[in-house]
């Protein structure tokens, strides 16, 4: 406890916060305010009548069709956050608020752990503040959209896993661990694949028997919950709806395909922002911008695997979690759309963030220009998809 309530740490805390609430206010969101692409709470509301699908359909709403009912699509664990906004709330429950506190909690514990790597406060204050608010969880946690909570709650409950895993003094609390990666897999599925480098993690302090043990057990207790809830839905324990979405049932567009490939490919990596004369402004693709160009903080983690210092079977395990998580964003049928930059880039910001903390020590003179390039651009992106929302 001595540790979080330094004061460094509480100014830290509360100046972030109290910058995250001007820019939210100043770019006209109110932070009460209720979104209305609210599956998560519509789903809450459902659950609390004692139901798991919907009573009727909503044209503006993403929504699966199966067997004559209808039901939301994304994995539960928001919902779960939902449900005691309901009861207090009814269906106007603060889920802006709510997505921007846990964000900023993600934010902190993303400190501790940066902390915990490089031995290092400064660079772990920077680059806390850098990899939020210099990516687009920025203007993410500015609304709580569906699609906005799935990435940020999944953010926040990885960080967490790997918090509990690098501060855990016994190996019973990995059961923690694990529960808290199975929430984030309750977010967004392809989170499962960070459960390697979870178990790494843990190994350096627990026997691998222990490990695999606590952190299964804690990885299980919620898993059979998302296994069951599938089942009982659409009679497969792998199914959250996705496959029953109208663009699948009716436009006829799998989930996951190679015809996506080269398109995701140019939206994380070629195109670029350009300068519209006829509205004095700088605007970026609605598909998505290349990441080294709109969040080039999250590639510095990269070097991880350049450094000799750093072990081979480290390396491995860390490439193949990323990979595998790459490979499902660039084979899958949405890329993000309506956004600024290439949203899906921050699903590797867990990953980034260790890899970051396990390469570098020392403040280097040339973070700051990278890391304010980041903050100032996702700044003016915020404005831009608030505010302009003119799209190439």
């Amino acid at each position: 406890m001595k540790r979080i309530f330094k004061p460094d740490i509480i100014l830290f805390a509360i100046g972030t916060l109290l910058l995250w609430i001007v820019l939210t206010i100043f770019l006209g969101i109110n932070l009460f305010e209720h979104s209305p692409i609210d599956q998560h709470t519509r789903q809450a509301l459902a659950w609390k009548k004692g139901e798991i699908h919907l009573e009727q359909d909503f044209s503006w709403l993403e929504l699966a069709k199966y067997k004559g009912k209808i039901y939301v699509s994304f994995p539960p664990t928001p919902t779960l956050i939902a449900f005691p906004m309901v009861l207090i709330f009814g269906q106007n429950t603060p889920n802006t608020l709510t997505l921007l506190i846990f964000t900023w909690v993600a934010m902190l514990f993303s400190f501790f752990i940066l902390e915990k790597l490089t031995k290092n406060r400064l660079l772990s204050f920077l680059m806390s503040f850098s990899f939020f608010w210099g990516s687009q969880i920025l203007y993410l946690s500015m609304r709580g959209t569906v699609w906005h909570q799935g990435q940020l709650y999944g953010i926040f409950f990885t960080v967490t896993a790997f918090l509990i895993a690098l501060y855990s003094k016994r190996a019973i609390y990995l059961i923690f661990s694990g529960l808290m990666l199975a929430l984030a897999v309750g977010c967004r599925p392809f989170y499962l694949f960070m459960a390697p480098v979870l178990l790494y993690l843990s190994l350096q302090k627990h026997s691998l028997l222990k490990t695999i043990l606590f952190i299964g057990i804690g990885l299980l207790s919620f898993g059979t919950f998302l296994a069951l809830y599938n089942f009982i839905r659409f009679d497969s324990i792998f199914e959250f709806g996705h496959n029953y979405l109208p663009v699948t049932t009716i436009q006829g567009y799998p989930q996951f395909g190679l015809r996506y490939l080269l398109r995701n490919l140019k939206h994380t990596f070629i195109k670029l922002p350009q300068w519209i004369p006829s509205h004095n402004l700088l605007t970026f693709y609605g598909e998505g911008t290349a990441i080294w160009m709109v969040a080039p903080v999250i590639l510095l983690g990269f070097y991880f695997f350049f450094k000799r210092d750093v072990p081979l079977c480290e390396k491995i395990i860390g490439g193949s979690s990323l990979a595998a998580i790459w490979l499902m964003l660039l084979f899958h049928v949405s890329n993000g759309w309506f956004q600024f930059g290439y949203r899906y880039s921050i699903d590797l910001i867990p990953l980034s963030l260790y890899f970051f903390g396990r390469s570098f020590k020392r403040l280097k003179l040339w973070f700051v220009p990278v890391c304010a390039f980041s903050v100032i651009i996702n700044i003016y992106g915020a404005f831009w998809f608030y505010l302009f929302r003119y799209s190439l």
